[in-house]
């Protein structure tokens, strides 16, 4: 009950909006002030970014431009947390340069191994984990700025300007998922429905030009969702192999254009955007990573 809106929550209203002669006009109203909500909201956090493109120094973003090309023509993974990941995955990426993710932060109990970088914007999801953040070695973590305001996270953090609106009013056109891309994560991040875009946003910044994503299952069908469950369940997950999709077609598209690779070393799942490739193979040959010289 709680999550119905104003208007399925009260019988005349529900009765007027739905059945009475106004109801197709009372519709167009209502679609068109969520599309004007949301241009506003998105206009306004574009705007706000608009100072640092300029070249003006923001000291709040300032340690995200530290890590500019810093690990330029070195390669990386990102651990997503789908249910094809294991432990011993990740332990087999020791000497390599990694980016975990949400639930990445409960497996400090079973294994040594840890990620140099973490990455996470869903407050569902933090709200559940952020005791297992604080209390463990998650590496270098980056978050929206939102965070700091609201959750008083730590200032060693690092954070991005969160773009997110500007795709949100896509609730009035159902399937319709795109995203855009940034080329200066000091200036903004764009949302793509997953932690996982904003990283490959983050890693291509960073100079990374070999990605390899590892558990990126893009499936949410199965009894398990998840490398370990969280108990957050997203009402659209029937739609995130869509939404994902939209969101990996363009960093591919940006991938392609400025010379970066981007492969699926998943042991399953059904992302086929990417070329995939077979987790061993690829740390048999240690050109690009962390130790090799």
């Amino acid at each position: 009950m709680e999550n119905r809106n104003i208007i399925d929550r009260h019988p005349v209203l529900h009765k007027i909006y739905h059945d009475s002669f106004l109801s197709g006009l009372l519709h167009f109203v209502k679609q068109a002030a969520i599309f004007v909500k949301y241009k506003y909201r998105a206009a306004i956090q574009y705007l706000l970014s608009v100072p640092r493109e300029l070249g003006f120094k923001d000291s709040r973003f300032l340690p995200l431009k530290t890590y500019k090309d810093k690990y330029k023509g070195k390669r990386c993974f990102i651990t997503c947390t789908g249910p094809s990941l294991t432990i011993s995955d990740l332990e087999m990426l020791e000497g390599e340069y990694v980016f975990g993710m949400n639930s990445i932060a409960l497996i400090h109990d079973k294994t040594s191994w840890k990620p140099d970088f973490y990455g996470i914007q869903d407050s569902c999801v933090f709200h559940k984990l952020k005791d297992n953040i604080f209390s463990t070695d998650n590496g270098v973590i980056f978050a929206p700025y939102s965070y700091r305001k609201k959750y008083n996270t730590p200032s060693s953090w690092i954070y991005w300007h969160m773009c997110g609106a500007y795709h949100l009013y896509e609730m009035i056109y159902p399937m319709k998922y795109f995203a855009k891309y940034s080329n200066d994560c000091y200036t903004r991040i764009y949302d793509g429905y997953t932690i996982t875009y904003s990283i490959i946003q983050l890693a291509t910044y960073m100079g990374f030009d070999e990605i390899y994503l590892l558990g990126a299952d893009c499936s949410y069908m199965g009894k398990k969702q998840h490398f370990i469950e969280t108990g957050h369940y997203d009402p659209g997950f029937m739609h995130a192999g869509d939404r994902l999709y939209a969101s990996y077609r363009v960093a591919k598209e940006y991938a392609e254009k400025n010379n970066i690779k981007i492969f699926n070393a998943t042991r399953g799942g059904c992302l086929e955007l990417f070329q995939r490739v077979k987790l061993e193979e690829i740390i048999a040959k240690q050109e690009k990573n962390k130790t090799y010289q």
